[in-house]
């Protein structure tokens, strides 16, 4: 009677195994992003960007361009402007960027005082709610699907009942929506994507390191690369001269390029 009591037991935690194994099963989702690089500009860049879940409340979140996906060529760009990936475990997030010869990465803790409204409607076939937040600087305007049990989001954004099928900053200068949606993928972008070569910074000083760059580019050494992979590296001699000057409005008109960053701290040279 024992064993036989013992066999039901087991075959009662693994069907609750398969349960749970159903529904947590991980997510590979493709947003398209539409933003202004350019403060109080009309220009409008389209990329690409994936985010894959580990877990309920797990994932990274990447640029397209970081995989060989022919998908990516919908956007019509060679080199990206979003440059960064980001992960998120349970309440904080790593940031990975990098800015001239620095390959940086910081933590923070996730945002997740969203107000949650009443009101529904339809988005690419699923029953979505409005949710808001302010974050570094950006109100914000969610779609959020509670059918597909996933906190994780796109960008640095967490925390809602549900997975994000689309945000939008209020003053409409970037605009992320789904547009594919893949269960129960296998591939995962965490297990190529190499975090060695990044140094683990403050958020602060890197601010500082990009600020004091941009005041005076020419003073600095540092490589030029076009879409080609022509590669110019650029030596500050120590002499203010002809050459200095050159770089320093070359790399201006670079930065005027995207000036315009999600957060309005951490800006993207685009070379």
């Amino acid at each position: 009677m024992f064993k036989f009591k013992c066999a039901n037991f087991l075959l009662f935690f693994y069907f609750l195994s398969g349960i749970f194994f159903c529904s947590s099963q991980n997510y590979r989702v493709l947003y398209k992003v539409n933003f202004h690089p350019q403060k109080n500009k009309t220009i409008l860049k389209t990329e690409y960007m994936r985010l894959e879940t580990l877990s309920k409340s797990k994932s990274i979140f990447y640029n397209q361009i970081n995989k060989s996906d022919s998908i990516y060529s919908l956007s019509g760009n060679a080199t990206p402007y979003l440059r960064f990936t980001i992960t998120q475990d349970d309440k904080k997030y790593n940031y990975y960027g990098y800015f001239n010869d620095l390959f940086f990465v910081f933590n923070e803790p996730l945002k997740l005082d969203w107000q949650i409204g009443n009101k529904t409607s339809s988005f690419n076939g699923y029953k979505v709610q409005e949710a808001k937040i302010e974050l570094d600087g950006r109100k914000w305007i969610a779609l959020f699907a509670s059918e597909i049990p996933i906190t994780s989001g796109p960008y640095k954004f967490s925390g809602l009942p549900g997975l994000i099928l689309k945000i939008y900053s209020e003053d409409g200068d970037y605009n992320f929506e789904m547009v594919e949606l893949i269960k129960g993928s296998s591939e995962n972008f965490s297990n190529t994507f190499q975090t060695s070569r990044y140094i683990n910074l403050k958020k602060k000083k890197i601010a500082n390191y990009i600020a004091n760059f941009l005041k005076d580019p020419g003073s600095h050494s540092f490589t030029l690369q076009n879409t080609y992979g022509d590669r110019f590296d650029y030596s500050f001699s120590g002499e203010r001269n002809s050459s200095y000057r050159e770089m320093n409005e070359y790399i201006k008109n670079v930065h005027e390029l995207y000036n315009n960053p999600i957060d309005n701290k951490i800006y993207i040279l685009i070379f």
